[in-house]
């Protein structure tokens, strides 16, 4: 008899708070450096919204961290059931404020706001996750642009694949499952299209595909890069996937809310992405989790992009 010898792969779990720790920490030591020779900080608005899903955990999480690194920090909370017209007029005034240099609307924003419209209105100067039309341009053309800030969520992944030596080969096919409401949603559908159509290779192959399909799981077996964007927690399932797949989860849902076991008394978020990681582990071959993975680079990159249009104005 032949004993056949069966091989399981493991899976590779990448957040790397090291990369993570490393932008910030030069953010950080950029900022002292600036201050001591300019006498002036960085200056940073995040415009956000109590009322909406994780929006009480984000804000101050926000905040804390850019003040943690020396930026002066502008917290603007906005009512819940402001019209465009009001928010437009608290926009223009950050545009205006020369203390300013980087404003970041936190998503998602209440449903009767467009969130395009939005982002539209912010200064693309100020704006610095490259969600801007303006900016979306510059990304998916650069010859057109000079000093344009890199959108942070390709530079992110571009520098997490660097880090932990992923390298995609040719004629790789990447699988963006999207709900269908980020379909019509425009900023999501536009920063996503931008995002991946400047983090794919031009070699390669990428598909954007509707969860509601019939063909999902078709797609998903033929994806070696999986990227899920959707609002069900750990929807994605195991048998869906091609072995080896690099799995790259972007949505981060609250499930629920705890007590904090350091104190009892203060609740804490549960977050979910779509993708249960215990579920994939010997079945992908990475993955990019929420919480952690691309989300907490993205942020980092993000306050260094914050820190770059500080810079411009000196």
């Amino acid at each position: 008899m032949i004993n056949e010898r069966i091989q399981i792969m493991e899976t590779k779990i990448i957040k790397d708070t090291a990369l993570k720790d490393k932008i910030l920490a030069n953010v950080k030591s950029e900022i002292i450096r600036l201050e001591k020779k300019h006498d002036k900080k960085p200056g940073i608005a995040f415009v956000g919204f109590m009322g909406v899903p994780l929006g009480k955990y984000n804000i101050p999480f926000h905040v804390n961290l850019a003040e943690g690194l020396g930026f002066k920090v502008f917290n603007e909370i906005q009512p819940d059931d402001i019209n465009e017209s009001e928010l437009f007029k608290r926009i223009d005034e950050l545009n205006n404020n020369d203390e300013i240099h980087a404003i970041v609307l936190l998503q998602p924003l209440p449903q009767h706001l467009i969130p395009v419209r939005i982002v539209n209105r912010i200064d693309p100067l100020k704006e610095v996750e490259g969600f801007h039309p303006q900016n979306m341009m510059k990304t998916l053309m650069p010859d057109i642009a000079e000093n344009c800030q890199p959108m942070c969520l390709p530079t992110a992944l571009y520098e997490l694949f660097i880090s932990n030596e992923i390298e995609v080969r040719k004629d790789d096919e990447w699988v963006l499952l999207l709900d269908e409401e980020f379909f019509t949603n425009q900023l999501v559908n536009m920063v996503t299209r931008t995002a991946f159509t400047k983090a794919v290779p031009k070699d390669c192959i990428l598909t954007i595909i509707n969860r509601k399909s019939q063909k999902l799981i078709e797609h998903c077996k033929r994806a070696d890069y999986l990227v899920v964007v959707t609002k069900e927690p750990e929807y994605v399932q195991a048998e869906w996937l091609k072995p080896g797949v690099c799995i790259i989860d972007i949505y981060s849902n609250l499930v629920k809310e705890v007590p904090s076991k350091k104190d009892p008394g203060r609740l804490v978020p549960v977050i979910r992405g779509g993708v249960n990681v215990e579920s994939v582990l010997n079945t992908a071959g990475a993955i990019l989790p929420i919480p952690g993975g691309l989300m907490s680079v993205v942020l980092a990159i993000l306050l260094r992009n914050a820190l770059t249009s500080f810079v411009t104005t000196l």
